[in-house]
């Protein structure tokens, strides 16, 4: 077998198609519905015959696939048979949800000619970037992962999301980044914090730092913690660590010397994020998170003003997150739309490495948001 290695780079053109799919769990508990449209046009409707803990499964089995890859490359390159696996699995996944042939090949016909997808669901969460349509014989074909062929992007059904009533072009010549980083990482302290500071020296960025805080003085940390979420800022990058636990409510951010935000602290909180910023949470080395726990953090950054959020929902290696950012910044400052500058960037990493991690990142956002400098 032969991995094929051609993508087309960069975008000519902007995706021409548009797909929604929204998916709500069934009434009578025997799965979900799938209403699907291209180009605004009617609605069908499909039925997805996963329950709760099937989707959770399937998850699971995902993330331990692309894990694998992400240990190959941190020790010596990724191995074929590892790689492999992940096209198998991928393709498992795309056959598990969309079980009819007839969708299946649609789908796959629709994503031939690049696309936009938005997906809406109230607790349907799998890596769709990981979803793999193409063929597992002779030829392996990057460029059928979703992830690498489609800019995707998430819609949580929420009650209210202030963010979503905010223009996606950010009109700033110099965007302001806030940035609350675990400096314990390596590589966020050698290298993703360099790089800020660099664009911040180069004047594409004005950089501010949260103050370490302390373990011992919880309470001064949590008010400094929702006070810098209320800076005038366009950008805010967390670079840290992020742990699931149970319940739900403990999982946590590790953001400054062992100083944890927990989701119970959003909510006792209340915590405004006042000026609707994009948030990008490079969550690196990640406690066993999953798709799942990944929505539920964009939904509450989401519930408290955020424009949009940028979130790695596999166990992606520090040196990894950091070098992906890099590159991402590289195509944002340059005013491309956050959707096209994520695949992009995947693509990238792919043509010059033959790194798939880029997979790992998801959109829960307008694939819209964009800088624009003023004239």
């Amino acid at each position: 077998m032969v991995v094929e290695q051609k993508l087309r780079l960069p975008f000519i053109n902007t995706f021409p198609v548009q797909i929604q799919m929204s998916i709500l769990s069934n009434s009578s508990g025997n799965g979900y519905d799938v209403y699907f449209s291209a180009d605004r046009g009617m609605f069908h409707r499909f039925h997805i015959g996963l329950k709760p803990d099937d989707v959770a499964e399937l998850n699971a089995e995902l993330q331990e696939t692309i894990e694998r890859v992400a240990d190959d490359f941190m020790e010596e390159g990724a191995h074929y048979d590892a790689f492999l696996r992940l096209l198998e699995k991928g393709s498992f996944a795309f056959k598990r949800i969309f079980a009819d042939n007839g969708l299946r090949n649609f789908l796959s016909d629709i994503l031939k000619r690049d696309a936009v997808v938005q997906i809406v669901s109230d607790g349907f969460f799998v890596p769709w970037e990981l979803l793999y349509d193409g063929s597992l014989e002779n030829t392996l074909d990057i460029s059928r992962f979703w992830g690498m062929r489609t800019i995707i992007s998430r819609s949580i059904i929420q009650d209210d999301r202030p963010g979503d009533f905010i223009p996606p072009v950010i009109q700033s010549s110099r965007p302001h980044v806030g940035l609350i980083a675990y400096r314990n990482l390596e590589h966020v302290a050698k290298k993703e914090i360099p790089l800020l500071q660099q664009l911040h020296r180069n004047k594409q960025i004005q950089l501010s730092f949260l103050h370490a805080m302390s373990r011992e003085q919880r309470e001064k940390g949590l008010t400094g913690f929702g006070q810098f979420l209320r800076k005038n800022v366009q950008i805010v990058h967390l670079a840290c660590h992020a742990y699931e636990q149970k319940p739900l409510s403990q999982s946590y951010l590790l953001v400054s010397d062992d100083f944890s935000i927990t989701m119970q602290d959003f909510f006792v909180r209340e915590f405004d994020i006042k000026y609707h910023p994009f948030v990008i949470l490079n969550a690196c080395l990640t406690g066993t998170i999953n798709p799942l726990h990944t929505s539920s953090w964009a939904a509450e950054f989401w519930k408290r003003g955020a424009r949009g959020v940028l979130a790695t929902e596999f166990h992606v290696p520090d040196l990894f997150g950091a070098t992906f950012v890099e590159e991402l910044y590289k195509h944002l400052l340059a005013g491309e739309p956050i959707g096209e500058a994520l695949v992009a960037t995947r693509r990238y990493f792919w043509e010059r490495y033959r790194n798939p991690l880029g997979l790992a990142y998801a959109l829960y956002s307008s694939p819209e948001i964009r800088i624009a400098h003023p004239q």
